[in-house]
Protein backbone atom coordinates (compact mmCIF):
# COMPACT_ATOMS: atom_id res chain seq x y z
CA UNK A 1 0.00 0.00 0.00
CA UNK A 2 1.43 3.73 -0.91
CA UNK A 3 0.09 6.96 -0.12
CA UNK A 4 1.09 9.58 -2.34
CA UNK A 5 -0.58 13.17 -0.74
CA UNK A 6 -2.21 15.48 -3.37
CA UNK A 7 -0.66 18.01 -1.68
CA UNK A 8 2.86 16.82 -2.30
CA UNK A 9 2.10 15.81 -5.57
CA UNK A 10 1.24 17.51 -8.35
CA UNK A 11 2.11 16.79 -12.56
CA UNK A 12 0.90 17.14 -15.79
CA UNK A 13 -1.53 14.27 -15.57
CA UNK A 14 -2.53 14.11 -12.29
CA UNK A 15 -4.41 17.21 -10.24
CA UNK A 16 -6.03 17.55 -7.37
CA UNK A 17 -7.66 20.60 -5.57
CA UNK A 18 -9.37 21.47 -2.77
CA UNK A 19 -13.07 22.91 -2.68
CA UNK A 20 -13.33 26.32 -1.29
CA UNK A 21 -14.28 26.18 2.25
CA UNK A 22 -16.30 28.14 4.37
CA UNK A 23 -15.33 29.26 7.73
CA UNK A 24 -18.40 28.92 10.24
CA UNK A 25 -18.93 24.80 11.49
CA UNK A 26 -16.88 22.14 10.36
CA UNK A 27 -17.51 21.26 6.68
CA UNK A 28 -16.46 17.80 4.62
CA UNK A 29 -13.14 17.96 3.48
CA UNK A 30 -14.20 17.16 -0.25
CA UNK A 31 -11.36 17.24 -3.02
CA UNK A 32 -11.56 17.08 -6.83
CA UNK A 33 -9.11 14.96 -8.72
CA UNK A 34 -8.05 14.86 -12.50
CA UNK A 35 -5.83 11.78 -13.44
CA UNK A 36 -5.05 10.02 -16.70
CA UNK A 37 -7.12 6.34 -17.26
CA UNK A 38 -4.88 4.27 -18.96
CA UNK A 39 -8.28 1.92 -20.16
CA UNK A 40 -9.87 5.01 -21.72
CA UNK A 41 -6.45 7.18 -23.09
CA UNK A 42 -7.70 10.74 -21.30
CA UNK A 43 -8.06 12.37 -18.12
CA UNK A 44 -10.72 11.76 -15.99
CA UNK A 45 -12.02 13.35 -12.87
CA UNK A 46 -13.56 12.08 -9.09
CA UNK A 47 -14.59 13.76 -6.63
CA UNK A 48 -13.25 12.28 -2.93
CA UNK A 49 -14.26 12.68 0.43
CA UNK A 50 -11.73 12.36 3.33
CA UNK A 51 -13.03 11.48 7.22
CA UNK A 52 -12.40 13.86 10.07
CA UNK A 53 -8.85 13.38 11.40
CA UNK A 54 -7.54 12.22 8.10
CA UNK A 55 -4.73 15.00 7.36
CA UNK A 56 -3.22 15.14 11.24
CA UNK A 57 -3.29 11.28 11.29
CA UNK A 58 -1.26 8.45 9.97
CA UNK A 59 -4.46 5.84 9.77
CA UNK A 60 -5.48 4.16 6.76
CA UNK A 61 -9.07 3.95 6.13
CA UNK A 62 -11.88 1.70 3.80
CA UNK A 63 -13.09 3.47 0.80
CA UNK A 64 -16.71 3.45 -0.35
CA UNK A 65 -17.13 4.10 -4.30
CA UNK A 66 -20.52 5.71 -5.52
CA UNK A 67 -21.71 5.58 -9.33
CA UNK A 68 -24.15 7.62 -10.86
CA UNK A 69 -26.90 7.73 -12.73
CA UNK A 70 -27.47 7.92 -16.56
CA UNK A 71 -28.26 11.83 -15.95
CA UNK A 72 -25.62 12.15 -13.16
CA UNK A 73 -21.81 13.32 -13.23
CA UNK A 74 -19.08 12.61 -10.83
CA UNK A 75 -21.17 15.34 -8.43
CA UNK A 76 -24.08 13.27 -8.24
CA UNK A 77 -24.36 11.86 -5.12
CA UNK A 78 -22.46 14.98 -3.19
CA UNK A 79 -25.62 17.19 -4.82
CA UNK A 80 -27.76 14.16 -3.04
CA UNK A 81 -25.50 14.70 0.41
CA UNK A 82 -23.67 12.09 1.32
CA UNK A 83 -20.46 13.67 2.26
CA UNK A 84 -22.48 16.29 4.81
CA UNK A 85 -24.39 13.03 5.92
CA UNK A 86 -21.06 10.68 5.90
CA UNK A 87 -19.22 13.99 7.86
CA UNK A 88 -22.26 14.13 10.45
CA UNK A 89 -22.40 10.72 11.15
CA UNK A 90 -18.79 9.89 11.81
CA UNK A 91 -18.43 12.83 14.00
CA UNK A 92 -21.40 11.74 16.14
CA UNK A 93 -20.32 8.10 16.02
CA UNK A 94 -23.00 6.75 14.04
CA UNK A 95 -20.51 5.18 11.66
CA UNK A 96 -16.48 4.80 11.19
CA UNK A 97 -14.27 6.36 9.46
CA UNK A 98 -13.96 6.08 5.73
CA UNK A 99 -12.84 7.53 2.30
CA UNK A 100 -15.92 8.09 -0.36
CA UNK A 101 -15.18 8.51 -3.90
CA UNK A 102 -17.22 9.61 -6.54
CA UNK A 103 -15.92 8.51 -10.31
CA UNK A 104 -17.37 10.14 -13.46
CA UNK A 105 -18.67 7.36 -15.80
CA UNK A 106 -20.29 9.86 -18.74
CA UNK A 107 -23.53 7.55 -19.94
CA UNK A 108 -21.55 4.47 -20.28
CA UNK A 109 -23.28 2.12 -17.95
CA UNK A 110 -19.52 1.67 -16.58
CA UNK A 111 -18.96 -1.64 -18.84
CA UNK A 112 -16.50 -2.61 -20.93
CA UNK A 113 -18.25 -1.99 -24.27
CA UNK A 114 -18.23 -4.25 -26.58
CA UNK A 115 -18.90 -2.88 -30.39
CA UNK A 116 -16.13 -2.84 -33.11
CA UNK A 117 -16.16 0.80 -33.57
CA UNK A 118 -16.67 1.54 -29.35
CA UNK A 119 -14.51 -0.32 -27.55
CA UNK A 120 -13.81 1.90 -24.67
CA UNK A 121 -12.86 -0.08 -21.21
CA UNK A 122 -15.40 1.67 -18.89
CA UNK A 123 -15.49 -1.26 -16.57
CA UNK A 124 -11.66 -1.39 -16.35
CA UNK A 125 -10.98 2.22 -16.23
CA UNK A 126 -13.50 2.04 -12.98
CA UNK A 127 -11.87 -1.12 -11.31
CA UNK A 128 -9.01 -0.80 -12.20
CA UNK A 129 -8.12 2.85 -13.11
CA UNK A 130 -10.08 4.72 -10.50
CA UNK A 131 -9.24 2.32 -7.44
CA UNK A 132 -5.61 2.33 -8.53
CA UNK A 133 -5.20 5.73 -8.46
CA UNK A 134 -7.12 6.62 -5.01
CA UNK A 135 -4.98 3.88 -4.04
CA UNK A 136 -1.45 5.59 -4.68
CA UNK A 137 -2.83 8.95 -3.37
CA UNK A 138 -4.56 8.50 -0.43
CA UNK A 139 -4.25 6.09 2.87
CA UNK A 140 -6.40 3.86 2.06
CA UNK A 141 -6.53 0.08 2.94
CA UNK A 142 -5.49 -1.51 -0.74
CA UNK A 143 -7.56 -4.77 -0.70
CA UNK A 144 -10.78 -6.17 -1.53
CA UNK A 145 -12.14 -6.71 1.70
CA UNK A 146 -12.04 -2.93 2.47
CA UNK A 147 -13.47 -1.74 -0.70
CA UNK A 148 -17.18 -1.28 -1.28
CA UNK A 149 -18.99 -0.07 -4.18
CA UNK A 150 -22.54 1.19 -4.84
CA UNK A 151 -24.05 3.28 -7.30
CA UNK A 152 -27.80 4.73 -8.24
CA UNK A 153 -29.92 3.39 -11.38
CA UNK A 154 -27.63 3.06 -13.69
CA UNK A 155 -24.29 2.92 -11.46
CA UNK A 156 -26.74 0.43 -9.44
CA UNK A 157 -26.53 -1.77 -12.38
CA UNK A 158 -22.64 -1.00 -12.65
CA UNK A 159 -21.75 -1.84 -9.15
CA UNK A 160 -23.32 -5.40 -9.18
CA UNK A 161 -21.77 -6.03 -12.53
CA UNK A 162 -18.71 -4.65 -11.62
CA UNK A 163 -17.89 -6.28 -8.44
CA UNK A 164 -18.61 -10.03 -10.11
CA UNK A 165 -17.08 -9.33 -13.29
CA UNK A 166 -13.60 -7.86 -11.16
CA UNK A 167 -14.23 -10.38 -8.02
CA UNK A 168 -10.37 -9.04 -6.85
CA UNK A 169 -11.44 -5.66 -6.61
CA UNK A 170 -14.87 -5.41 -4.49
CA UNK A 171 -16.23 -7.44 -1.96
CA UNK A 172 -19.54 -5.34 -0.53
CA UNK A 173 -21.80 -4.11 -2.98
CA UNK A 174 -25.09 -1.90 -2.78
CA UNK A 175 -27.30 -1.31 -5.56
CA UNK A 176 -30.22 1.70 -5.06
CA UNK A 177 -32.96 1.86 -7.54
CA UNK A 178 -31.58 -0.56 -9.54
CA UNK A 179 -31.87 -0.69 -13.30
CA UNK A 180 -31.98 -3.88 -15.15
CA UNK A 181 -31.95 -3.97 -19.01
CA UNK A 182 -33.08 -6.68 -21.20
CA UNK A 183 -30.59 -7.43 -24.11
CA UNK A 184 -33.65 -5.51 -26.29
CA UNK A 185 -33.45 -1.94 -24.30
CA UNK A 186 -30.09 -2.46 -23.79
CA UNK A 187 -27.58 0.01 -25.12
CA UNK A 188 -26.05 -0.59 -28.68
CA UNK A 189 -22.99 -0.82 -26.82
CA UNK A 190 -23.29 -3.86 -25.07
CA UNK A 191 -22.49 -5.75 -27.84
CA UNK A 192 -24.47 -8.91 -28.96
CA UNK A 193 -26.68 -11.02 -26.55
CA UNK A 194 -23.27 -13.41 -25.23
CA UNK A 195 -21.65 -9.79 -24.91
CA UNK A 196 -24.57 -8.32 -23.21
CA UNK A 197 -25.04 -11.55 -20.61
CA UNK A 198 -21.47 -11.20 -19.69
CA UNK A 199 -22.57 -7.28 -18.83
CA UNK A 200 -26.39 -7.82 -17.18
CA UNK A 201 -26.71 -8.65 -13.53
CA UNK A 202 -29.19 -11.41 -14.26
CA UNK A 203 -27.16 -13.47 -16.49
CA UNK A 204 -24.36 -12.99 -14.51
CA UNK A 205 -25.48 -14.65 -11.18
CA UNK A 206 -26.34 -17.48 -12.57
CA UNK A 207 -23.13 -17.68 -14.53
CA UNK A 208 -21.21 -17.15 -11.15
CA UNK A 209 -22.76 -18.13 -8.21
CA UNK A 210 -19.89 -18.93 -6.11
CA UNK A 211 -18.53 -15.56 -6.86
CA UNK A 212 -22.33 -13.64 -5.84
CA UNK A 213 -22.48 -15.88 -2.44
CA UNK A 214 -18.69 -14.36 -1.97
CA UNK A 215 -20.19 -10.91 -1.63
CA UNK A 216 -22.13 -9.05 1.03
CA UNK A 217 -25.08 -7.38 -1.57
CA UNK A 218 -27.89 -4.97 -0.96
CA UNK A 219 -30.67 -3.95 -3.32
CA UNK A 220 -33.33 -1.26 -2.49
CA UNK A 221 -36.24 0.19 -4.84
CA UNK A 222 -38.78 2.72 -4.42
CA UNK A 223 -42.39 0.91 -4.31
CA UNK A 224 -43.51 2.73 -7.31
CA UNK A 225 -39.73 3.21 -9.24
CA UNK A 226 -40.58 1.92 -13.19
CA UNK A 227 -37.70 -0.48 -12.76
CA UNK A 228 -39.26 -2.07 -9.84
CA UNK A 229 -40.59 -5.07 -11.68
CA UNK A 230 -37.39 -6.40 -13.04
CA UNK A 231 -35.64 -5.94 -9.79
CA UNK A 232 -37.93 -7.80 -8.04
CA UNK A 233 -37.40 -10.26 -10.76
CA UNK A 234 -34.11 -10.23 -9.38
CA UNK A 235 -34.67 -10.49 -6.15
CA UNK A 236 -36.69 -14.05 -6.62
CA UNK A 237 -33.48 -14.80 -8.67
CA UNK A 238 -30.77 -14.00 -5.51
CA UNK A 239 -33.44 -16.07 -3.49
CA UNK A 240 -33.50 -18.88 -5.70
CA UNK A 241 -29.71 -19.63 -6.50
CA UNK A 242 -29.32 -19.31 -2.30
CA UNK A 243 -27.79 -16.48 -3.05
CA UNK A 244 -27.46 -14.20 0.34
CA UNK A 245 -28.23 -10.41 0.57
CA UNK A 246 -30.68 -7.85 1.70
CA UNK A 247 -33.70 -6.35 -0.16
CA UNK A 248 -35.86 -3.26 1.01
CA UNK A 249 -38.79 -2.31 -1.57
CA UNK A 250 -39.63 0.98 0.25
CA UNK A 251 -42.48 3.56 -0.88
CA UNK A 252 -41.04 5.73 -3.47
CA UNK A 253 -40.18 6.43 -6.89
CA UNK A 254 -37.10 6.90 -9.11
CA UNK A 255 -36.28 10.17 -8.20
CA UNK A 256 -33.98 12.68 -5.90
CA UNK A 257 -36.08 12.76 -2.86
CA UNK A 258 -36.20 8.94 -2.56
CA UNK A 259 -32.69 8.73 -2.51
CA UNK A 260 -31.90 11.93 -0.12
CA UNK A 261 -34.53 10.24 2.34
CA UNK A 262 -32.07 7.13 2.77
CA UNK A 263 -28.64 8.20 2.87
CA UNK A 264 -28.37 7.41 6.49
CA UNK A 265 -29.61 4.05 5.91
CA UNK A 266 -26.91 3.50 2.81
CA UNK A 267 -24.32 4.66 5.12
CA UNK A 268 -25.21 2.58 7.57
CA UNK A 269 -25.53 -0.73 5.63
CA UNK A 270 -21.39 0.25 3.92
CA UNK A 271 -20.09 1.01 7.57
CA UNK A 272 -21.98 -2.55 9.22
CA UNK A 273 -20.83 -4.52 5.73
CA UNK A 274 -17.15 -3.37 6.23
CA UNK A 275 -16.84 -4.28 9.94
CA UNK A 276 -18.41 -7.58 9.12
CA UNK A 277 -16.32 -8.21 6.34
CA UNK A 278 -13.14 -6.91 8.63
CA UNK A 279 -14.45 -8.06 11.73
CA UNK A 280 -14.37 -4.21 12.95
CA UNK A 281 -10.87 -4.15 12.43
CA UNK A 282 -9.99 -1.11 10.68
CA UNK A 283 -11.97 1.03 14.10
CA UNK A 284 -14.77 0.95 16.50
CA UNK A 285 -16.88 4.28 15.48
CA UNK A 286 -16.07 6.83 17.52
CA UNK A 287 -17.80 10.46 18.33
CA UNK A 288 -15.06 12.94 16.91
CA UNK A 289 -15.03 16.59 18.86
Amino acid sequence: MRAIEPAQTVDITSVATLDAGVETAPKPDVRTVTFKSLALGRAMPYSIYLPPGYAPSKRVYPVLYMLHGMSGTNDEWREYGIFDAADRMIRSGEIRPLIIVLPQGDRAYWVDHALPTDQEAWGRYMAKDVVADVDERYRTVADLAHRAIGGVSMGAHGAVQLALNYPDTFSIVGAHSLVLRRFDTAPSYFGSQSDWSKRDPMQLVVAKPAMAKRLRLWIDIGKDDPWAKLAEQFNGELDTLGITHQWHEWSGDHSASYWCHHLADYLHYYDTALALENGAGFGAAVRLS
